[in-house]
């Protein structure tokens, strides 16, 4: 038994790289050109700018208070700067990050841009051969764990892309709506959750990596399918409405000590969870999505006559 539950969370971020990967290339527009990189900005940045301040507000509030922060270098300018800027994970010095989730929307930012400038470029033969190829030099080089670097992003970008690629093959429709898919599919599901729960190392751990895959081609199957019908839920939907900000916004409310700590472990997590989930549905209802949405339009509007 692990010794607290969710030791393998960092799936989670792996999973969501190969959705990005899919949902990037289904929604990407011929000739975008570089109005996608300000699309992409516009929808990462003025949540992660947020979220980022926020983080250094309560960092000086709690030190001039004698509560915690993680380090001296979280006030230092150029760290500061860094971490606005989408550097960490990019650069060859890793460095403090005020906001500890958002190593992962450094690496969205930039392996999304693989999706429109390469990726779909890219023949399917190029890339059903370059996965494997890939994965095993990974391995050669990570063979303990996953890397939660630039190069493992980018391959589950890749996946995520050829997941979209290949779903409206007719040999792939037909073995999505068979029973053996159905069962893969659980199968899939249950690995991804054990492996979020009790974690993984080795080379199992690129195994249930992997799992995932058949998960991205779930919309496919017949439509009275239990875990597409689950999947597609309106409390599902819901979540990923608010994904986004509660991955940022939970850092927050932890540290800043909004809930105090003297409940038990289960009271207190349930309590940082409900608060964050209000806090991002209403940043999402009130702010998020009408910003993206206005950004959206105006970038892809202009240069065009009226």
């Amino acid at each position: 038994m692990p010794d607290r539950p969710l030791v393998g969370a960092g799936f989670c971020v792996m999973y969501f790289f190969m959705l990005s990967g899919f949902v990037l290339s289904a929604s990407h527009k011929e000739n975008e050109g570089i109005k996608y990189f300000f699309v992409r900005f516009s929808r990462l940045f003025p949540l992660h700018f947020i979220t980022t301040i926020s983080m250094l507000i309560i960092y000086a509030f709690n030190k001039k208070n004698g509560l915690y922060y993680s380090s001296d270098d979280v006030f230092n300018i150029n760290v500061i700067i860094k971490n606005i800027l989408f550097m960490h994970g990019i650069t060859p010095n890793n460095f403090i990050l005020l906001n500890e989730p958002s190593w992962s929307i450094s690496l969205e930012f930039w392996c999304s841009l693989f999706v429109p400038f390469i990726l779909m470029k890219l023949g399917i033969k190029e890339k059903l051969i370059s996965v494997p190829i890939i994965m095993v030099l990974t391995f050669n080089f990570f063979p303990e764990n996953l890397p939660h670097n630039f190069l493992m992003a980018s391959i589950c970008m890749l996946i995520g892309n050829v997941a979209y690629t290949i779903k409206s093959k007719k040999s792939v429709i037909k073995i999505a709506e068979s029973k053996y898919f159905e069962l893969l599919s659980v199968i899939s599901i249950a690995i991804c959750i054990l492996a979020i729960y009790y974690g993984s190392s080795g080379f199992e751990s690129y195994i249930c990596l992997m799992a995932f895959c058949p998960l991205l081609l779930i919309d496919l199957t017949r439509r009275n399918f239990i875990i597409k019908r689950i999947l597609c839920c309106r409390f599902i939907l819901f979540l990923g409405f608010i994904s986004f900000p509660l991955y940022l916004f939970h850092e927050s409310i932890i540290v800043s000590d909004i809930i105090p700590r003297h409940f038990n472990f289960y009271t207190y997590s349930t309590l940082i969870l409900l608060t964050t989930m209000t806090v991002s549905y209403l940043y999402n209802r009130k702010i998020g999505s009408p910003l993206y949405k206005y950004c959206k339009n105006k970038i892809y509007t202009s240069g065009k006559k009226n």
